[in-house]
């Protein structure tokens, strides 16, 4: 009996031991990814600012794997919002709303994502000397209060948003050049 009372303090004290630092580790994670394109920033802000374009390109939807995709309204700019449901792993059901449109240099936005507070950067720099527009994205999300211990494997949700990032920044640059839009 007392191997298994050993072994239940042990399992307390690795979870206290795991919460504890967790306590001390920042809540969220920050994950900024960039890409060239050459296009005028005047030409591509617009699928920046309206959430209808972020239907094809949006990093937590990809393409098919959503359904149900609707904007609050048709015109681009501040308040406009939008809400989608997934049927795949790949997809993460939830909501966006921009807050701020600075043209044509970036969007902000609030992101509820299956149940995860985020926000959301989509930038443009056009100081390149090669004259492309780099491409910014930044999302920084929430991984959590109590009991902390979801901190402590930060490093995959940060691998996560890497990757959502880069495969948007891929299929914003395969939009554009779609639309004609690359010099």
């Amino acid at each position: 009996m007392k191997w298994v009372i050993r072994i239940f303090l042990l399992i307390i004290g690795g979870f206290a031991l795991a919460a504890g630092a967790g306590f001390f580790m920042p809540s969220e994670v920050t994950v900024q990814r960039t890409a060239d394109i050459f296009a005028m920033p005047e030409d591509i802000f617009p699928y920046l600012a309206s959430l209808e374009s972020h239907e094809v390109w949006s990093p937590w939807h990809d393409g098919e794997s959503h359904k149900g995709f609707v904007v609050n309204r048709t015109e681009e700019g501040v308040g406009q919002q939008s809400v989608w449901l997934c049927e795949s792993e790949d997809c993460i059901p939830g909501t966006e709303e921009i807050k701020l449109v600075e043209y044509p240099a970036y969007v902000q936005s609030d992101l509820n994502l299956n149940g995860k507070v985020a926000s959301a950067t989509y930038g443009l720099m056009s100081d390149n000397a090669d004259g492309s527009t780099t491409l910014f994205f930044e999302v920084s999300k929430d991984v959590g209060g109590f009991p902390y211990i979801q901190r402590l494997m930060k490093f995959q949700e940060v691998s996560k948003l890497e990757v959502r990032l880069d495969r948007a920044l891929t299929q914003f640059s395969a939009l554009i050049e779609a639309d004609g839009l690359i010099d």
